[in-house]
């Protein structure tokens, strides 16, 4: 029998371990990567192309297509009325599916049509003044709109085929309406010809005071950059009505599609002719967990960085000086100076990190002790010089050189176990609706950085957080931004 793309070929293993040596290096982009991603590490990530050499860094391991096994090709239809959080929601699970390993890709229909046309200049179709009701709804009756609609709708649709066939990709994220049965299965059926298995995710809110937040926060899309607010949002509701009357919801009686529905962001969730398959679980556990997110992560670095790992002393008069300037600094981020009390403080369990966070629950917040936010283990390494680290540890010392986010010393931990250590964290952090500061060692705010900005693995061991600055990272609907609060007084490291 001839092996199917879908199949790993493996060799024997050359180490004695629990795992199975592949043909190319475990970690190593394949020879088929060529490109290399031009990293700006102040931008989130999340909308760029993935270049061929991405490594996620909680990828669990690589292959020569890039794609997980038995995973196969999945299109993710995103269905749902305006201001039901599906744009929020479509990036969000971009986010983590990426950070996982898995090759995914956004398809934005609103980026498409902004691309094609212009609200505020597009004589020919009188737009400025349909864009209310006719080109928003699902059922335009100017038959010019009608075409142009389809035209858009093709380009993306022929886009999420050539991700799929030219440029290995394994999940792409369709967000738009979707809201016509007779369409969704129409596209099921493209994909299906396709060998691209389908999954519509509906999101439902009908929660009145969730669904006023949201469309509040939807009127920060780029259609509305340049208009007055209450504008923006009497547009953005008309847009609402407009296609109330033709949607149609996900029915498991009249269309026999694999899909799943969330209400309220997680609240429930409905599942119908759905695999549980590895993706599948791990996308029902996110949504089960995902909520908007319109909030701000904050992290500082802790005091006494240059102790042994194994060292746990109390927190010294140096260090109580350096969180009181922390407190005082992230002050001044709130209204009135002052720190509000949901805020939650995240610490390791190190007793200096505890009493540190002592004077953040004087003024009410909430402080939770995590294991998992201990820093990097160094192991054999700890406190060598590279001269001497290259002199006893050659071979791993070239090897560390070559992949300082995957290769590990003796007895020490990689940055890649960190990444797996906190996927809980990050799952938690993804859950919460309230501000966070998490108070850690660089190392472990590095890979909190890197999946808040959708960073190549390879750049996270070079990210650089100065101890005299505060990093603020807040959720946006259509990406993360950063704000750095300098520490006055605070030597940089």
């Amino acid at each position: 029998m001839t092996p199917s793309n879908d199949i790993a070929e493996i060799e024997e293993a050359k180490i004695s371990g629990n795992y199975s040596a592949r043909k190319i290096q475990r970690w190593n982009p394949s020879s088929i990567y060529a490109t290399s991603l031009d990293n700006t590490t102040n931008n989130d990530a999340i909308h760029m192309n993935l270049p061929e050499n991405h490594i996620s860094p909680a990828q669990m391991y690589s292959t020569d297509s890039g794609k997980m096994f038995h995973a196969g090709s999945i299109c993710i239809i995103m269905v749902g009325l305006p201001g039901r959080g599906k744009t929020n929601l479509s990036i969000s699970l971009c986010r983590y599916l990426r950070w996982l390993g898995v090759r995914t890709e956004l398809f934005h229909l609103g980026d498409y049509r902004r691309k094609n046309t212009d609200l505020n200049n597009a004589s020919d179709l009188n737009f400025n003044k349909l864009n209310s009701n006719s080109y928003f709804s699902l059922n335009p009756e100017n038959s010019k709109i009608k075409i142009l609609k389809q035209e858009i709708k093709n380009e993306l649709i022929n886009d999420i085929l050539t991700f799929f066939q030219s440029s290995n990709g394994q999940i792409a994220i369709y967000d738009a309406i979707n809201g016509i049965s007779n369409e969704r299965n129409n596209l099921y059926n493209i994909f299906k010809s396709k060998n691209i298995k389908c999954l519509f995710i509906e999101s439902i809110i009908d929660d009145l005071n969730l669904l006023n937040d949201n469309i509040k926060d939807a009127v920060n899309s780029p259609d509305y950059k340049s208009w007055d607010p209450k504008d923006a949002l009497i547009n953005f509701q008309n847009r609402i009505k407009s296609n109330e009357s033709y949607y149609e919801n996900l029915n498991s009686k009249s269309e026999n599609l694999p899909f799943i529905q969330s209400f309220n962001f997680g609240e429930k969730i409905l599942i119908n002719d759905l695999k549980h398959d590895f993706l599948a679980t791990k996308i029902i556990y996110y949504l089960l967990n995902a909520k908007i997110k319109s909030h701000s992560i904050y992290f500082a670095r802790c005091s006494l960085n240059k102790l042994n790992f194994k060292d746990d002393p109390p927190i010294t008069d140096s260090g109580k000086i350096y969180i009181k300037k922390i407190f005082d600094t992230l002050s001044t981020d709130f209204s009135n100076n002052k720190i509000p009390n949901d805020l939650v403080v995240w610490t390791s369990t190190r007793l200096r990190t505890i009493q540190s966070s002592q004077i953040f629950k004087d003024a009410g917040c909430t402080v939770i002790h995590r294991p998992e936010l201990t820093q990097l283990n160094p192991g054999a390494a700890e406190g060598l010089t590279d001269e001497e680290l290259n002199k006893k540890f050659h071979d791993s010392y070239l090897s560390h050189e070559s992949d300082p986010y995957h290769h590990r010393y003796p007895r020490a931990e990689s940055y890649h176990d960190l990444a797996l250590k906190i996927e809980p964290l990050i799952l938690e952090m993804e859950k919460l609706p309230y501000d966070i500061l998490i108070i850690a060692d660089e190392t472990i705010i590095r890979i909190f950085y890197g999946y808040l900005m959708a960073s190549n693995a390879k750049d996270i061991p070079m990210i650089e957080f100065p101890q005299n600055e505060i990093i603020k990272i807040t959720y946006h609907t259509y990406n993360n931004a950063i704000k750095k609060l300098v520490v006055e007084g605070i030597d940089k490291d």
